[in-house]
């Protein structure tokens, strides 16, 4: 007897399941025991038929036009069958179906972006990373240039950053990172570093060197709410 496992999915898409079914279960039976076939066209006079009649001999969960349906088999007397209960896992017995509901537990929210996008940071200037804005004065970082040789990414304001190096940490990452208020040479952070940021208001914060265009630092950041 062949014995499957069938998910009837219908308005369960985007929610997280565990495999463990729930302790209530239905049990659905076979509508009978034995089936009757027979023909029900019109015979010309004169003509009989002989009805066939079949035990149970099988049951399955099988997939009918794209759903789960239970099915019940009387050997030569042919198939009856019903759709499986939605959002209900069901399991051929040897006279039916045991179905029973999952256990579902929502799939848990994402970290809410405050701000993101790129900023075109030309040096000199600074970057207010809860607002996304380039500036002259307040912010979170400043592309300070002491000569062609010295720049570096000062944190201002009461703002702290940590490098990560080439990993995505994300805000997970970024919440449990080692936060300082030390400039950073701008040969600690080459183009495809990561750097976590704690803003002055208070914000994670990540942003990614993606490139330098002349003396004006191009990057992507995310800042978290």
């Amino acid at each position: 007897m062949l014995r499957k496992l069938i998910l009837a999915a219908a308005g369960l898409a985007g929610i997280a399941m565990t495999t463990l079914p729930a302790a209530a279960a239905t049990d659905i039976q076979c509508p009978a025991s034995q089936m009757r076939k027979e023909i029900v066209s019109p015979l010309p006079s004169g003509w009989w038929q002989t009805p066939l009649i079949a035990n149970l001999s099988g049951t399955e969960v099988m997939q009918i036009g794209g759903e789960p349906a239970l099915v019940c088999k009387y050997g030569a007397a042919g198939t009856v069958q019903r759709k499986a209960p939605v959002g209900q896992i069901c399991q051929a017995r040897p006279n039916g179906f045991r179905c029973q509901g999952l256990i579902v537990t929502p799939l848990p929210a994402g970290p809410v972006t405050h701000s993101t996008g790129p900023i075109d940071l030309p040096q000199t200037y600074l970057a207010d990373l809860d607002s996304g804005e380039v500036t002259q004065f307040g912010a979170d970082i400043w592309y300070r240039a002491v000569n062609a040789s010295q720049k570096y990414i000062q944190p201002r304001n009461g703002a702290r950053i940590s490098i990560s190096g080439p990993s995505n940490r994300g805000k997970a990452g970024c919440s449990t990172a080692h936060y300082t208020d030390v400039p950073a040479a701008l040969v600690e952070i080459p183009v495809g570093t990561y750097v976590c940021v704690k803003t002055s208001e208070g914000r994670i914060s990540e942003f990614r060197v993606n490139g330098f265009s002349g003396t004006t630092m191009k990057i992507g950041y995310t800042t978290w709410k």
